[in-house]
């Protein structure tokens, strides 16, 4: 899936590197490498890859190492079908590193704001049992959620509907963008409920601060690319693992 709308920048500018497939590639794969070998250590239920290996399985492809292939192949796809020039640059991967600590500021303040005070874990882990987890395997974990989910509510999830609308129907590129965050925002959302927790009264509480959250990292992904979106995601994660050990 492509990006979606942003402001013409130039091609040298950091604005611009952050969105290049090969700098999100290579900021998002120690993330990857570290969750995938944790998870070889530790057993992990993080439900998006498992939901990710489910839909290929569906299709024919089992293979228990699909799910990061297909998200590194999708983006070195996007990086060469692009016939982007871009060469790595460290000087922007450790800018996008520094743009995500700050980044988390804005969750922070939505989460005191919303009545949560980080209560439990981060929003997004979705892993059986993982508050009593050792820290080290909540924290390769909180980095495997902000890689795939990112990767399905916003690359995935906004990119198709901004091919169908935008690409297909023709519709105002602006106004789609918009649509998508608030849809992948409310779906992001609901991801994150189990059966349980809706069969009593709806959690208001929690479900406005996860889609609050969910526009938030929307907008960060549309505006400054899909590597800085994972990595607010990620180190938000951390920072409520690190809180409640």
């Amino acid at each position: 899936m492509r990006n979606t709308t942003r402001p013409v920048q130039r091609p040298d500018s950091y604005q611009h590197q952050t969105h290049r497939a090969m700098h999100c590639l290579l900021f998002l794969l120690p993330m990857l490498l570290a969750f995938h070998i944790g998870s070889a250590f530790w057993q992990s239920d993080l439900l998006a890859p498992r939901d990710i290996h489910r839909l290929l399985r569906y299709f024919g492809a089992s293979a228990p190492y699909l799910p990061p292939l297909a998200l590194v192949t999708l983006l070195a796809v996007q990086h060469f079908l692009g016939r982007d020039k871009t060469k790595p640059r460290p000087a922007v991967l450790a800018g996008m590193l520094g743009e995500s600590a700050v980044g988390i500021v804005p969750l922070i303040a939505l989460d005191y704001l919303t009545g949560r005070v980080l209560v439990g874990l981060a929003m997004l882990s979705l892993s059986a049992g993982a508050s009593d987890a050792p820290l080290g395997q909540r924290l390769v974990t909180d980095m495997g959620a902000a890689v795939y989910e990112e990767f399905i509510f916003r690359m995935f999830l906004i990119g198709l509907v901004m091919l169908v609308f935008v690409d297909v129907c023709g519709l105002d590129k602006e106004a789609v963008a918009i649509g998508a965050i608030i849809l992948s925002s409310a779906v992001f959302s609901m991801y994150h409920f189990s059966g349980d927790q809706l069969s009593g009264a709806f959690p208001w509480r929690d479900f406005i601060f996860r889609t609050l959250a969910g526009a938030y990292l929307g907008v960060l992904y549309v505006a400054r690319g899909l590597g800085v979106a994972v990595g607010v995601h990620a180190f938000f994660n951390m920072y409520v693992s690190l809180l409640g050990r």
